[in-house]
């Protein structure tokens, strides 16, 4: 096995502990409602939008309070809106050229009536000057979404490149 599929591995393993340890209702495992998951799909399209735009306040309003992102294995876990914020802030400044951000929803369950797991494919896309596409960067994204009143927010996001 590869170490980027050991680290995968690992940071299920973790996430299904702090699940299970962190929850006072019962494990549900299921499939969402047709209308959660169109709204979870439509949170990672806009999240990709947001992304593709360098769009930080969108982006920061799609975390829930004490949400967090962490980048790689390598990087620190960056938690609550205001970090976050600045985290997307600093990472689209250095970013020239025109990127996009693509996401690809391999699985979504629910583990709680208002707490989602999701996993993905992500690419990473940069536009050359001829108007083509090329490959930046591929990874892995396993997210925790809650329900804050009606709408999904990103509790906690883990990219693992590959």
């Amino acid at each position: 096995m590869t170490r980027e599929f050991d680290m995968f591995r690992y940071y299920l393993a973790v996430g299904a502990f702090w699940l299970a340890s962190g929850l006072n209702t019962p494990v549900l495992a299921a499939p969402p409602s047709e209308t959660d998951r169109r709204a979870l799909e439509q949170l990672a399209a806009d999240n990709d939008a947001a992304w593709n735009a360098k769009d930080v306040a969108t982006i920061a309003s799609q975390y829930a309070d004490a949400g967090s992102v962490r980048v790689s294995p390598q990087s620190p876990v960056i938690v609550g809106r205001q970090p976050v914020t600045g985290f997307f802030n600093e990472a689209f400044s250095r970013r020239r050229g025109t990127h996009r951000h693509i996401t690809n929803l391999d699985h979504i369950e629910l583990i709680s009536p208002d707490m989602a797991f999701a996993d993905a494919a992500v690419r990473v896309e940069r536009e050359e000057p001829d108007g083509t596409w090329v490959l930046v960067r591929t990874f892995r994204s396993v997210t925790i979404a809650v329900r804050e009143g009606l709408a999904w927010k990103l509790r906690a996001v883990r990219a693992i490149p590959l």
